[in-house]
């Protein structure tokens, strides 16, 4: 680690150490918003599961307008300023279980901020570095491995304080986390200034920003309210948003030169195995937080375990095949081989193929009454960890290497805007995995087993046929990581 921060441009640590606080509140509201939102807010169980996976998917969104707007009409470093600070207030407002309006107007002050902040955090860490430097695959594995970090210890404590159910505490200690991560923010501020963008280049030296700035976040605010007041427009915007961004996008990749042209297509095709990943997220908020409650003993070695706590695991899951990654990075650095992200993207979704299969087995093994033991979520939840930081970390670095600095804020938006199409698809299938009951009362193991069983499997054999195909065009793929820039 010592020789990691000597070798780093400065302010790559600080951003490590940023991202570990600055995933407070979504690690929290990922462990507990579900539950929270049916105990205590009074939404019905289907209403809480559509709910829940609309917000994630808005906050995927809104992370192509961060992409969009940061570089441009903000700095990423003073965007992602910003965005601390909103979610600070947001979490304080989603901590009044009581007050309807209080918790749906945080919920959309917190989507505006998280919704903004991590394309620019990873173009703060993405412009520390030159297009041909190998050290950025390492940094942002090691900075998705510290990420996870911040999860696990937020999973463990929202795990703790569910089983008590002190929500508002959890959203409270969020907050706290969130203020700190701002200071270290404006301490690191003059290491991450940005490089050759129109805001650096034109729009900073305009006065007008001053007035620019606000109105968008206030822009962005009322359509965050808007889309969580009305989650069903939600789920139709971003599925057409998300087709007319790619087809921008490729209308845009026939304007270059054909080597550029070649690795924005690349870029396109490995960007979309995030679509899976970001399902896979999108499940954890409800169906498998929903099959754990349900569906399991809920105790480990006599310990009992609530759902929020079980998604631990996946964060354990991407740490430890974090840590064998970045190794795995830095031998072929030292070899000067060449990392071909195509390699690392299959191995991750075979890592998926075989976390699918797990759940089925748990069931085919179930006792009487339908119950499957708790490890079988658990060695899922693992494995999902290990495909989820193979695919993740190696998206996020696409962007440095392949796309041009003009356009880099522009594609990590987009990357977003697939993920958020993923997650939009996990609220249906908790609906399905419960048979669409409105209240838990009505949920049995033995009712919804064969429900996940069903969605388990054909998402193995999907999985495994993208892997197929990615295998079969991986040649032509790499040739784009050989060729000149």
């Amino acid at each position: 680690m010592t020789n990691y921060i000597k070798t780093m441009p400065k302010g790559v640590v600080q951003i490590h150490i940023i991202q570990i606080l600055s995933l407070a509140g979504y690690a929290i509201l990922i462990g507990m918003l579900n539950f929270y939102l049916s105990n205590k807010a009074g939404f019905t169980k289907t209403e809480a599961n559509t709910l829940t996976a609309s917000f994630f998917a808005l906050n995927f969104l809104l992370h192509f307008l961060g992409g969009a707007l940061g570089g441009r009409y903000f700095s990423f470093r003073g965007l992602f300023l910003t965005s601390l600070i909103l979610q600070a207030v947001s979490m304080t407002l989603i901590a009044q279980p009581n007050n309807y309006d209080a918790i749906v107007i945080g919920l959309a002050i917190f989507i505006t901020g998280a919704g903004l902040n991590t394309s620019c955090l990873n173009m703060m860490l993405t412009q520390l570095f030159d297009a041909d430097d190998q050290r950025r695959e390492e940094a942002f594995s090691v900075n998705y491995t510290a990420m996870n970090i911040g999860f696990l210890g937020c999973f463990m404590l929202s795990g703790m304080l569910q089983s008590y159910s002190a929500y508002n505490i959890a959203f409270h200690i969020a907050s706290f986390l969130l203020v700190i991560a701002s200071i270290l923010q404006l301490r690191n501020f003059k290491n991450v200034k940005d490089h050759d963008t129109y805001f650096s280049r034109v729009f900073s030296k305009k006065k007008i920003r001053f007035l620019v700035m606000p109105i968008i976040i206030l822009l962005c605010l009322s359509f965050s309210l808007l889309l969580i007041k009305n989650p069903a427009y939600g789920v139709e915007l971003i599925s057409s948003s998300f087709f007319i961004i790619l087809f921008s996008l490729i209308y845009l990749a026939f304007k270059q030169n054909s080597i550029y042209r070649s690795k924005i297509f690349v870029f396109l095709i490995l960007g979309s195995a995030g679509i899976i990943t970001a399902f896979v997220l999108g499940m954890q908020t409800s169906a498998i937080e929903n099959f754990v409650e349900y569906n399991t003993t809920k105790s480990l070695l006599g310990i009992n375990l609530s759902p929020a706590f079980i998604n631990s695991f996946e964060t354990i899951g991407v740490i430890a095949f974090g840590i064998i990654l970045i190794k795995l990075i830095a031998q072929k650095a030292e070899k000067h081989k060449v990392v071909y992200p195509t390699t690392t993207i299959i191995r991750g979704l075979f890592f998926y193929v075989i976390a699918f299969l797990v759940i089925p087995t748990g069931i085919a093994l179930a006792n009487s009454n339908g119950m499957v033991n708790l490890i079988f979520p658990i060695i899922m939840l693992l494995i999902v960890g290990g495909g989820e930081v193979q695919i993740n970390a190696t998206n996020y670095a696409l962007v440095g290497r392949l796309i041009e600095p003009k356009h880099q804020g522009l594609f990590t938006g987009y990357f977003f805007v697939s993920v958020a199409v993923g997650v939009i698809a996990s609220g249906y299938m908790a609906n399905y995995t419960i048979g669409n009951q409105l209240s838990s009362h009505q949920i049995t193991a033995l009712g919804t087993n064969y429900l996940y069983t069903k969605l388990f499997i054909s998402l193995a054999i999907l999985t495994a046929v993208i892997a197929a195909i990615y295998i079969s065009i991986s040649k032509q793929i790499n040739k784009v990581f050989k060729s000149p820039a």
